[in-house]
């Protein structure tokens, strides 16, 4: 019977994950249109919305009817729903309290160097939550969920992380002293940048399953479904498949790893500037260097490299797309193929018109803790916005 309970609860949760889904991509639909959207009926809708404006997760607003005699209260999430973020990225750590779209309410940011040891990592989160707490005891606001993104993060039980000396078991409890009773989800960098992705596609985030491969200080991939499938994020290990034992040094301690040669930090290198002057130009990286015929070949050979790490993922997990984020994007086509050629040099079959396109865009500069924002709402909208689902069914086992 409790198995039954969980199996019910999880289809349910998936149903309003479908609905909340609709809701953040559109930034809102008339009951019609969202039940169109979730392949639901009207009925369903109004008991679903009834339920989530219950637990005030949406609103509904008047607006004018889209058509004679048509409904005028547009389905909405709500306006003071707040989201919180913990983010380290770039020798930083950042924090931040945010609505699902729209600027944070609060933001704070801290040095804290991927090398610095336990003692130092551990004092300055401690130092960040507090500030945090003490600013939403202040103002009142409680966030509905929190989303942690950690580099190197193999999850809470897993295995020592190589890249940041961190014990997130101790991070979440940390958090749990200082926000009682708010879902945490912690996860690696990539799946927070995944789920950035995923929030600035808009309607394009119920699109067919992807793999989302980002390249910038770290190097990552994700496997990513439509948020109505009700499925997590899952990272995909790309950035540390070793192409060469006796390559160049990795900051995970191995050697010839991809990201060890196709980062900004690597790009860096390439063309003797900072790397923090490629990553704050974005986009724009190319204007800040001077691309010879002899850097264009070392770019086209990493870039072979990461469509042949991309193939043999491929090979393992078939997909219907994939998208490349970061540096490449900015690069001519000329430069871009070298990715098509590893492609075909590792996809079973080699590259055919029937192969997923590769989808070129540059990297999304959302600062602070948008990623960790976009994974914390990824996270409860996925959910229904129902409890952690380990929680409940502990509790029905019980």
């Amino acid at each position: 019977m409790r198995g039954r309970q969980v199996e019910q609860l999880r289809t349910r949760r998936q149903t309003r994950a479908s609905v909340l889904g609709a809701l953040l991509a559109s930034g809102g639909l008339f009951r019609p249109r969202l039940a169109e959207a979730c392949r639901l009926t009207e009925a369903s809708i109004s008991r679903i919305v009834a339920e989530l404006k219950q637990e005030a997760l949406i609103e509904e607003i008047r607006r004018p009817a889209p058509y004679p005699g048509g409904p005028a209260q547009l389905v909405t999430l709500r306006k003071d729903l707040r989201l919180a973020g913990i983010e380290i990225a770039q020798d930083h750590l950042s924090l931040a309290i945010a609505p699902p779209r729209g600027p944070a309410d609060y933001a704070e940011r801290l040095p804290l160097p991927a090398s610095a040891p336990a003692e130092r990592v551990q004092a300055v989160l401690g130092q960040g939550i507090a500030g945090l707490a003490d600013w939403c005891a202040r103002q009142g606001v409680a966030p509905r969920q929190i989303g942690v993104a950690i580099p190197g993060f193999r999850g809470v039980t897993g295995p020592r992380n190589p890249i940041l000396a961190l014990d997130p078991a101790w991070l979440e409890g940390r958090l749990a002293a200082a926000f009682p009773d708010v879902p945490v989800e912690t996860a690696s960098s990539i799946v927070a940048r995944a789920a950035l992705h995923l929030q600035a596609q808009g309607e394009a985030a119920e699109a067919a399953p992807r793999l989302f491969v980002h390249l910038g200080h770290g190097v990552g991939g994700a496997w990513l479904e439509p948020l109505r499938a009700g499925d997590p994020i899952r990272p995909i290990e790309i950035g540390h498949v070793v192409l060469d034992p006796k390559g160049p040094r990795c900051r995970c301690g191995h050697a010839g790893c991809l990201e060890a040669s196709a980062s900004t930090t690597a790009l860096a290198r390439l063309f003797v500037v900072e790397e923090a002057t490629l990553i704050a130009a974005g986009p724009d990286w190319p204007g800040c260097v001077r691309l010879t015929p002899a850097r264009a070949r070392t770019l086209r050979r990493v870039l072979r490299d990461v469509g042949l790490v991309i193939g043999n993922a491929l090979n393992l997990l078939p997909g219907a797309q994939v998208v490349l984020s970061g540096w490449p994007a900015s690069l001519p086509p000329a430069l871009r193929d070298g990715v098509a050629e590893g492609l075909d040099a590792a996809l079973f079959g080699g590259v055919s018109p029937a192969t997923p396109p590769v989808i070129f865009v540059p990297p999304l500069i959302g600062g602070g803790a948008a990623a960790a924002i976009a994974f914390a709402t990824h996270a409860l909208l996925r959910r229904g916005g129902l409890p952690p689902l380990a929680g409940v069914a502990a509790r029905l086992a019980g």
